[in-house]
């Protein structure tokens, strides 16, 4: 630490600080304009000068280290007249708008105008007078307005690794755009619109809505992915009009992703539940929660004399609530007495648990979103976390560009593998054969600690199961170059410390249980803790719902899991679907539907009418996430309060409310009167299922697909989500369709011409499961030999084409045939 003197105030800094930053941590302000902790210095405005004892000269104090002894003055005669005079030469060109500007109010240079500024001007104006570019979809350029402070250009690509944006032209001339001053095509995160001092990037959904004073603004969680990032939306008159991050807000510090930014519109939804339906005659009819709650309540009784009360399910919800869930996981086991209750988690996160638990003894494992700061390396598999967890793929990023190295095994062309260090160029599907070989050149090298890793149960098992991995075995299976995978093994052995990341979904096929069980193999073998493999749980709510039992084995009997209750005819005859929607979302759509429509009773709880709901005996309004109270438990295992902000839609009611209506209507009070008597038995009853940290157990696997191309079916199918949507929810964000609205299936120029298939064309898409038809995207991202698309939109049925997951991979092999005009 070192000591300086700052306005006569004696502070404390750490070594390297600059001053702006020494000043900013002690409270003492000094304007500027283009300054971001998350960024470099810049040294641009030059609003942000101070006076330093001994030196004759203005320093930047954004981009000058504090020095030990160093006297320091933000706010002299000086210091104002130098000020006042840049802020003179940005006023020449910038236009007096502001009664027509979204951002007044908020804007920077408005406010330090109004504290520096002068109403004279000592030089001739020449206003800007270009148009603005609406041309893309969300975000506005409006030049006029800019001051070319960088900001957004430098977070696009130094902090978002993308560097859509740049500084177009020289002199007077120079503006912000795309490329050659083509349609910004980028991320949509919208960073960019946040860190602009002015008025020069909008958001085009918010413009014209509403004057930032008149905005009523409240804080919340995301609803989306398991990053957990803190919104501030703005509301007037009742109604949600933007969401924004703030600077150090929440788990994500203020950095959002477009989902966060742009889509939130999907509460209103047109096709939102307003009012219960009940099927009558084969259509579903309006009906007064009496009249709904009554109907189940007599269904569910009749079944559960007629066939006992395993004949009824259940299945949860990770955009829910923890207290919707746990409400749900009481009405079964307290009212009908069954422990037939799971989630979509079953496809993802649950098998991550599962693994760890036999590897490590753990039955919870949240990840630590800073984990990748401080590292010598990551290896990222067979995942584009920028996509899945945007936030998380932020800070691995970072450690990047702070000297970790970077090294991600994928198929295709992501943001990651862009932003890295070394490509591990894949076949997909092959990450347990690429784990197993790196292995076997570990131990065969000789880069352990032998004695006491050894001595871990099932080593000898496990090493003997390595030995056909060799280096050209492993090649030949995922396509790497044999001096790739050696070259990887040594790196991965010899860093200091590292970590191996990577998502599991049931929107992907790639990957497995025995792709975590290999995983934690190798960070067993190479002697990490559990620290050492981060796999994030996939949405809002995931890692909430597993800490609170929804699942079939939280009870003291084992119930039916997912698969038994979708796939399995007969397993369930009423079955009750709290926001999830498996006809969309699950794999193998076509069977579900089948096994659906056969049950006697199928009640569907959502804020939707989705694809189940149109299958469903009874459908009853739930309220969005913005319209009740409870808690979300993010991927880091942080519970974080999410608060009602705006009125519910028709007489849609929160989740944990229907049930406990549903429970009285079945003359069984389960002592819940409202959301603080849920929470108090979240925090009495459910506890953290502790395992023993300390076991560490080898368990060996090997590569094993569950397809394989052939004559037949030649192509892998591959599915994972994309860019702007999480799940099928945000499908219905107008804001995020404006963007991709649509199943593309993506494929390699070589291929499309080897089938006859031109870009933006239809095909018929077949695999063994089912068919459909999707427009085609020619991209070089594909590899040779693969196709890939994402399971985000109802209408394209791409999971009717996707098989039932086991421990291996689940890759669809399919074959395509161009549709003829």
């Amino acid at each position: 630490m070192i000591e300086l003197t700052i306005n006569d105030k004696k502070i404390s800094a750490e070594e390297g600080t600059t001053i702006l930053k020494a000043a900013q941590n002690n409270g003492i302000n000094i304007p500027n304009m283009c300054y971001d902790k998350r960024l470099r210095p810049y040294g641009g405005c030059r609003l942000c000068v101070v006076e330093i004892e001994g030196q004759p000269r203005l320093f930047a104090s954004c981009s000058t280290p504090a020095a030990p002894g160093m006297v320091v003055k933000t706010d002299t005669p000086k210091l104002r007249k130098a000020r006042q005079t840049v802020l003179e030469l940005l006023l020449i060109h910038h236009p007096l708008d502001c009664p027509i500007c979204d951002k007044a109010g908020e804007c920077d240079l408005q406010d330090i105008a109004y504290e520096y500024g002068k109403p004279e001007g000592r030089f001739i104006r020449h206003r800007k007078d270009a148009p603005p570019d609406v041309r893309g979809p969300l975000v506005e350029l409006t030049a006029n307005r800019c001051i070319l402070c960088g900001k957004c250009v430098r977070i696009c690509a130094e902090h978002q690794g993308r560097g859509a944006l740049g500084l177009i032209g020289r002199g007077f001339s120079t503006v912000v755009q795309a490329a050659f001053g083509e349609i910004l095509e980028c991320d949509y995160c919208g960073q960019c619109i946040d860190i602009c001092p002015t008025g020069a990037l909008l958001s085009k959904p918010f413009k014209f809505k509403a004057r930032a004073w008149f905005l009523d603004e409240k804080d919340t969680i995301c609803s989306f992915c398991g990053c957990g990032c803190t919104l501030t939306l703005g509301l007037r008159e009742g109604k949600i009009l933007r969401s924004r991050g703030k600077e150090d807000n929440g788990q994500s510090s203020g950095n959002l992703c477009g989902r966060g930014r742009f889509g939130f519109d999907y509460i209103y939804h047109e096709n939102r539940l307003k009012t219960p339906l009940i099927r009558k005659d084969g259509v579903l009819t309006p009906a007064s929660w009496d009249e709904a709650l009554m109907f189940i309540s007599g269904s569910l009784k009749y079944t559960m004399e007629s066939h006992g009360s395993s004949a009824v399910g259940a299945i949860g919800s990770t955009r829910c609530t923890n207290e919707d869930n746990y409400m749900l996981r009481k009405f079964m086991s307290n009212v009908v007495g069954s422990n037939n209750i799971d989630s979509s988690a079953t496809f993802g996160y649950g098998r991550v648990q599962k693994a760890l638990d036999k590897s490590f003894g753990l039955k919870n494992h949240p990840i630590d979103m800073k984990s990748p700061l401080g590292k010598d390396l990551i290896l990222v598999l067979e995942s584009d976390i920028s996509i899945t967890h945007p936030v998380f793929g932020l800070n691995i990023m970072q450690a990047k560009r702070e000297g970790s190295r970077l090294i991600v095994a994928d198929f295709r062309d992501t943001k990651l593998t862009r932003n890295s260090n070394t490509h591990l160029k894949m076949r997909p599907g092959t990450s347990v054969a690429l784990l197993n070989g790196l292995m076997k050149i570990i131990i065969g090298k000789g880069l352990f600690d032998r004695e006491v890793v050894s001595k871990i149960p099932g080593f000898s098992a496990f090493e003997k199961s390595l030995d056909d991995y060799t280096p050209e075995k492993v090649s030949r299976i995922t396509a790497i170059p044999e001096g790739e995978v050696v070259d990887t093994a040594e790196a991965l052995a010899k860093a200091k410390s590292r970590i191996i990341s990577f998502t599991v979904s049931a929107s992907e096929n790639t990957k497995s249980e025995d792709m975590v069980l290999a995983a934690s193999n190798l960070v067993i073998l190479l002697g990490g803790e559990t620290g050492s493999l981060q796999i994030p749980a996939e949405y809002a709510n995931t890692c909430g719902i597993h800490e609170i039992g929804i699942r079939p084995d939280a009870g003291t009997q084992k119930g039916k899991d997912i698969l038994d209750m979708l796939y399995t005819p007969g397993s369930v005859k009423a079955l009750y679907v709290m926001g999830e929607d498996p006809v969309s979302n699950f794999p193998n759509g076509s069977q579900i539907i089948e096994n659906l429509k056969s049950l006697d009773l199928l009640v569907v709880q959502d804020m939707l009418l989705t694809d189940t709901a149109k299958i469903a005996h009874v459908v009853l309004p739930s309220s969005s996430w913005v319209e009740k109270t409870g808690t979300f438990t993010n991927a880091e295992g942080v519970t974080q309060k999410i608060q009602r902000v705006v009125d519910p839609v028709g007489e849609s009611l929160p989740d944990w409310q229907i049930l406990r209506n549903l429970s009285l209507s079945m003359g069984a009070d389960i002592g819940i009167r409202n959301i603080e008597n849920i929470s108090e038995e979240i925090r009495n009853v459910v506890r953290e299922e502790k395992g023993s940290p300390e076991k560490k157990v080898f368990i060996p696997v090997s590569h094993r697909p569950d397809e394989v191309p052939d004559k037949e079916y030649p192509l892998s199918l591959v599915t994972r989500d994309v860019l702007y949507h999480s799940g099928s929810m945000s499908a219905r964000s107008e804001a995020l369709n404006l963007v991709s609205s649509e199943a593309l299936l993506e494929i390699n120029g070589e291929e499309a011409r080897k089938f006859g298939v031109s870009d933006n064309s239809h095909v018929r898409i077949t695999s063994r499961q089912g068919s459909v038809y999707l427009k085609t995207k020619i991209s070089d991202a594909v590899p040779s030999g693969s196709v890939f698309t994402s399971l985000h939109f109802p209408h394209g049925r791409v999971n009717t084409l996707t098989g039932q997951p086991g421990n291996g991979t689940a890759i669809t092999s399919v074959k395509i045939e161009p549709v003829k005009s």
